[in-house]
């Protein structure tokens, strides 16, 4: 358990660096670029956002390994919880120091993380439904088809940039989900492996989500998409977690209090974080939202 946990937190920082690194590419682009196959092209062009993909790549695997020796109730939150380290990141590449209210919720943040994992159970591994687990992937495919199709139609870049957000959220929720399912059939060979649904799904899946929040970047602010992305992305993860693979939320009253009240505040603090840096920085439109004006 510990060792998952340590994996996570290493992983949420890495994921933190890269992003702040690739949301500052892509949120220079141009509104007219949206609709253009160069979008992508134009920005693997610019180190920075290479880098931020090295970093998520680096960081993916580090996930990886925390989701094989935690489930993933217990991993999904510390990634989340990595908004922390985003907040402190964009403070450092900015030269400034966070604020006071903003270094509240930092603590706020992770103390109900700490909460979170203090009375979080262990949970022994049970068999995966995989058919179930196919039928969770295409509802959440699913939802996020409809949810890139209802942006594509909306002019409101914030809303457009949460929908987009919510999209990429749920993706990499069934990432983490599809994951576990994968690292499941490693014990029955290589080929067993490649053979089997989980992994093509994840590819798919996998490239959908950061395709997704690509475009979320460059739609509206960090503040904007962060929250979005990350509660949509640990809830669908925890559900997959208690559908799919069994997971054990906890057989007493005190332990789930204790874990919705710590997920209570790690949540809020997501929110609040978000919302002040926002304010802190006093963050430009994009250029979408100043041309709307």
């Amino acid at each position: 358990m510990v060792l998952a946990v340590v994996a996570a937190l290493a992983a949420a920082f890495s994921f933190a660096l890269g992003s702040a690194l690739q949301q500052r590419v892509a949120g220079d682009t141009l509104p007219d670029e949206e609709s253009r196959g160069s979008f992508f092209a134009r920005i693997a062009r610019r180190p920075s956002w290479l880098v931020g993909l090295l970093l998520s790549a680096v960081a993916f695997s580090l996930h990886a390994f925390a989701l094989s020796r935690g489930d993933l109730a217990l991993v999904q939150p510390v990634i989340v919880s990595g908004i922390v380290f985003a907040v402190v990141i964009r403070s450092a590449l900015e030269h400034r120091l966070p604020d006071a209210r903003t270094l509240v919720w930092l603590i706020v943040t992770w103390a109900g993380l700490a909460l979170f994992l203090a009375v979080r159970p262990e949970t022994a591994d049970s068999a995966p439904k995989n058919g179930l687990g196919a039928a969770l992937v295409g509802v959440g495919v699913g939802l996020a088809l409809l949810a890139v199709f209802a942006a594509v139609r909306i002019h409101t870049t914030q809303l457009r940039g949460a929908l987009l957000a919510g999209a990429s959220g749920v993706l990499f929720g069934l990432v983490a989900g599809l994951v576990k399912l994968v690292l499941a059939r490693f014990g029955e060979g290589l080929g067993a492996v490649l053979a089997s649904w989980p992994l093509w799904a994840l590819v798919v899946t996998g490239l959908g989500a950061v395709l997704l929040n690509q475009r979320a970047y460059q739609a509206t602010r960090l503040s904007v998409t962060t929250p979005i992305l990350n509660v949509a992305e640990v809830a669908v993860a925890i559900t997959f977690g208690l559908l799919v693979l069994g997971e054990d939320p906890g057989q007493s009253t005190k332990i789930l209090l204790g874990e919705v009240a710590g997920l209570a505040l790690v949540i809020a603090g997501v929110f609040k974080l978000a919302s002040a840096e926002e304010s802190e920085t006093s963050e430009p439109a994009p250029a979408a939202e100043a041309r709307a004006s």
